[in-house]
């Protein structure tokens, strides 16, 4: 080792503190960078096995091959793996309650298939032979029908074919009666199976839910394929990149485009695809986290440099003197930055990965929530090479950045200048000169601290620019979040109820249906159900009562021309007795306003959100202004009835912000609003054509929707009633809320690192900038100051230094802050707001850090002796 090096080593062990604490900002920088692309290495592996166990391990899929084509696919080189699966035929489901989904369909699956296609069991075993099937759990949830491991079925097999003579498949819907076409049921032979196992329903690739049959998988005997048989062909290629030139590397010239396709999400996440973009926002998002990583790290590690070439800088004027040139100069600097990389790096990667680890492990049920597979598929930490390899290039370019500017400068320094010092404090007495008011005001302690911070102003620059850095990052990264959860939580609004039926039924419903609502609403897991009806109507409204950006934009999509009433689409929610009692008790209104039939009144919301495809965002708006109509005219078509037009009246209460149990509380399009009447009053509304009103639903408010809905499921089939209309609506609103938290974890876990990286600036700074001054206290206690002009003298400075950064620090923090409204306000409009809780807390920060790191950094020098002081140098 030279003598630079040896030189360069002694200074880093003298000044620990300062060395510490550089390799801990370089541990927290790296580790956030190595947390970010762990993170993206994770969560792209998490989607790929994702998508393998949703729609299978293959790249491409041959429809409707016949054995040629089959046998031809096997031989190419580039196909890695292949799986076929053959249609067996359709039977009847004897006592199915869905109308539009009547057949069993018998699916052989080749022993490939079971492996590159997903069939996630329930219970029981996948079938060992072409007298065995699994069967899809949907068959009860959907269907009504329940099958066990055990039973033994027998089917007539055929084939299904229209009025026309076409012969239909899986992706042509069931051709109802009551739809104009039909359809029959050819069949050519029994068959018995013994079902062996239950599985959940079968993927999308599998069977779509438009599908006409129930899906059961047995084992297909390849060796019974005749010339003729029509099979998919599911390939698995050696390359994945080049499976979109493998349609005509495999000579299927024969074969029509639509029946051949690709897995597009599996490639799509391997980075394959060809027209999506989910990889370049991925990645684009984590360079917008890592640039703030980077812009907080290169401002600390900087800083940190920055003040070791100054207090070496008479070593290096010594070191001048005697021969060193200025590259060797630079050398030892750059040599400072690299024997502290090698410490920090590897202990950030580390603690990145760990922290990283730990989080995806706290928030892998979340994870596990938001996906339909997640129980089979957890959020794993993934740690791929690459992305490892990515954050040591990134830390240690942020590093040598950082250092660069002080290596330059290290050489550029004069020997004679350099032992002397005479570089470090260059004024006139102009430059010191402070207004009489301050003296005034603060005393010789505050005058003084001015004229300190006049006298070295690199040394107050650079502990402003440390404290300036710290306000910007930690109020953009609040912003930042904060936006971010407000949008999801924006786009993701949801409903009030957990489970919803839908009854297919108008008018007054049924006995047994009846029974099943009031059955239902008794469970003790329910806390509140409510039966809706719903009915689409017009009102013209003046343009005194609309809001001047709502009618011009009527103006502009040319639905009105300027002065004309504008219409607009009132939804109409009737809601049962006990539930708009309930409601209107809630609103504090008296009930017997809205009881009376020869004078409907309703409540009005007012609100919209919905997506706006011209603006490519969400749009959150009001239809009325401040004066708000107090009746409408309300205009229906009853269509049962030649499209006759109905006219009739409804008061409007109230205007309220909020829905009872079963409604939204917003109108999904921009020219709509919402009014919520009694059943009671129903039948007053369109008098004589109850027909006008859609089918009634009803909703559940449950305390575990889960356990509720199979419940309810077993009352709906005691009650002789269709399942497949029921639906957990619970499911995706705990998708979309864990989503919120997912995102909050990662913000807030973002907002602590970035803000340890600020204080482990400012601490560095000041703490270095306070050891640099010794002589100088030494000098002002020898002529007399008092410990407590000394306090004050130390507290001033802080004051300064605070007020210094925060007048440079929030503008620009509100500048940030509007720059991310303005990019999170291209998908969802919002207002613009400010994290003033943020802005409090790093005013209060600023201050804090500052006084604590002096207290800090002058506990060491407090009780040092004058003399010995005076007389030591400042390196």
């Amino acid at each position: 080792m030279n003598v630079m090096n040896k030189v360069t080593l002694a200074a880093l062990k003298r000044s620990r503190t300062r060395t510490i604490v550089t390799i801990i900002g370089i541990v927290l920088s790296t580790a956030m960078i190595a947390a970010v692309t762990t993170f993206i290495s994770s969560f792209q592996n998490f989607l790929i096995n994702y998508t393998k166990a949703d729609t299978g391990d293959w790249h491409a899929v041959v429809c409707d091959a016949d054995l040629d084509t089959i046998e031809r696919i096997s031989k190419n080189r580039e196909v890695k793996e292949l799986a076929v699966t053959k249609g067996i035929g359709y039977a009847l489901l004897e006592e199915g309650l869905n109308e539009y989904k009547p057949y069993l369909y018998v699916l052989g699956f080749d022993e490939k298939a079971f492996e590159m296609l997903p069939v996630h069991l329930k219970s029981g075993r996948l079938p060992q032979n072409e007298n065995e099937v699994v069967v899809p759990y949907h068959i009860f949830t959907n269907g009504g029908v329940k099958y066990e491991v055990g039973d033994t079925i027998e089917l007539k097999i055929g084939y299904r074919v229209s009025d026309d003579g076409t012969i239909l498949g899986q992706k042509d819907y069931y051709r109802h009666k009551k739809d104009g076409v039909s359809e029959k049921l050819v069949v050519t032979g029994t068959r018995t199976y013994k079902v062996v196992g239950i599985c959940e329903r079968p993927s999308f690739a599998i069977e779509e839910y438009s599908a006409p049959g129930y899906t059961l998988i047995t084992v297909l005997d390849k060796s019974e394929l005749k010339e003729n048989d029509a099979a998919n062909v599911y390939i698995k290629l050696k390359n994945p990149r080049r499976v979109y030139d493998i349609y005509n590397n495999l000579g299927m010239d024969k074969l029509k485009y639509k029946d051949y396709g690709y897995n597009d999400d599996l490639l799509r996440f391997m980075g394959i695809s060809r027209n999506d973009n989910f990889l370049a926002v991925l990645y684009g998002l984590a360079s917008i986290l890592i640039a703030l990583i980077v812009a907080g790290s290169v401002s600390f590690i900087y800083n940190s440099f920055s003040i070791s070439v100054s207090e070496r800088k008479k070593y290096f004027g010594l070191l001048t003197s005697i021969g060193a040139t200025a590259q060797q100069i630079r050398h030892s600097v750059f040599f400072e930055a690299l024997v502290l990389a090698a410490i920090g790096i590897p202990v950030g990667v580390l603690s990145g990965i760990a922290g990283i680890g730990v989080t995806l492990h706290l928030l892998r049920d979340m994870f596990a929530s938001i996906m339909a597979l997640g129980d089979r598929v957890p959020m794993m930490l993934s740690v791929s090479i690459p992305s490892v390899i990515a954050a040591v290039i990134l830390a240690l370019v942020t590093i040598l950045i950082s250092a660069y500017i002080p290596a330059w400068h290290s050489g550029k320094i004069s020997p004679i200048d350099a032992i002397r010092q005479t570089t470090d404090i260059k004024l006139t007495a102009r430059q010191v000169r402070t207004w009489r008011l301050t003296r005034k005001l603060f005393g010789m302690e505050g005058d003084l601290a001015l004229k300190n911070l006049k006298r070295s102003r690199k040394r107050y620059r650079s502990t402003v620019v440390s404290l300036f850095m710290s306000i910007v990052l930690f109020v953009s990264a609040s912003s930042f979040s904060m936006y971010l959860m407000d949008s999801v939580s924006n786009v993701y609004q949801g409903v009030d109820y957990d489970l919803y039926y839908f009854t297919n039924e108008r008018g007054d419903l049924k006995d047994s249906t009846l029974k099943a609502f009031r059955d239902s609403v008794l469970l003790d897991i329910i806390e509140q159900g409510s039966i809706v009806r719903t009915i689409y109507a017009e009102a013209r409204i003046p343009k005194d009562y609309l809001t001047q950006s709502f009618y011009n934009k009527m103006i502009d999509k040319g639905f009105i021309s300027d002065g004309e009433d504008a219409p607009v689409m009132v939804t109409l929610y009737s809601v049962d007795r006990d539930t708009f009692k309930y409601y209107v008790r809630q609103l504090g209104l008296d009930e017997s306003l809205f009881t009376n039939p020869d004078s409907p009144a309703g409540i009005a919301i007012d609100y919209q959100h919905y997506y706006d495809d011209q603006q490519k965002r969400f749009i959150n708006s009001r239809i009325f202004g401040s004066k708000k109509p107090e009746k409408l005219t309300l205009i229906a078509t009853n269509w049962g009835k030649g499209e006759r037009k109905l006219e009739d009246e409804i008061q409007l209460i109230e205007y309220a912000n909020d829905a009872p149990l079963g409604v939204l509380d917003y109108a999904v399009q921009f020219n709509s609003i919402i009014v919520v009447i009694s059943d009671e009053i129903r039948g007053a509304i369109f008098d004589g054509d109850e027909e006008v009103w859609n089918p009634a639903s009803m909703c559940f408010d449950a305390v575990d929707p889960f356990e509720a809905e199979q419940d309810i499921m077993d009352i709906l089939v005691d009650a002789g009633l269709p399942t497949h209309n029921l639906h957990n609506i619970a499911r995706n609103i705990q998708n979309s809320r864990n989503i919120v938290t997912i995102i909050s974890v990662f913000s807030y876990g973002f907002i602590i690192l970035i803000s340890l990286i600020s204080i482990a600036n400012v601490f560095n700074t000041i703490s270095t900038n306070i050891n640099l001054r010794r002589i100088e206290f030494a000098m002002l206690k020898s002529v007399g100051m008092t410990d407590r002009s000394f306090n004050r003298l130390l507290n001033y400075e802080c004051i300064f230094y605070g007020l210094k950064s925060l007048l440079y620090g929030l503008p620009v923090s509100v500048l940030v802050t509007y720059l991310i409204y303005m990019s999170i306000r291209q998908g969802v409009e919002m207002p613009c707001r400010l994290p003033t809780g943020s802005i409090v807390v790093s005013v209060l920060s600023v201050f804090f850090v500052v006084f604590a790191s002096m207290v800090y950094s002058m506990r060491k020098i407090r009780h040092e002796n004058i003399m010995d002081a005076i007389k030591s140098e400042s390196v």
